[in-house]
């Protein structure tokens, strides 16, 4: 169950032809403008968030051959060991 968040005002402007396309939006959606406008946002929201990380994945990929060899599973303790042990 989704848990309501405290609502803010904003006072925004908008051009008369997205206001006319979100009034229509609202009505054959059944919402209201802020609720429309709320979803967009957490979409394009998400599509962020999902190409950032896709981002990431593409670095960590491009750099994996500085990573080859290098055992998974070695803790920082280990590491450090063995740094001590080579200086």
């Amino acid at each position: 169950m989704k848990l309501k968040s405290k609502k803010v005002r904003k006072n925004i402007t908008i051009s008369k032809e997205a206001e006319r396309k979100l009034k229509e939006l609202a009505k054959i959606e059944n919402k209201s403008q802020s609720q429309l406008i709320e979803e967009l946002i957490e979409e394009v929201y998400k599509e962020i968030e999902k190409k950032k990380k896709l981002e990431a994945l593409k670095r960590i990929v491009e750099n994996r051959k500085y990573f080859k060899g290098i055992d998974p599973n070695i803790t920082i303790q280990k590491i450090k060991e063995q740094m001590g042990s080579e200086l």
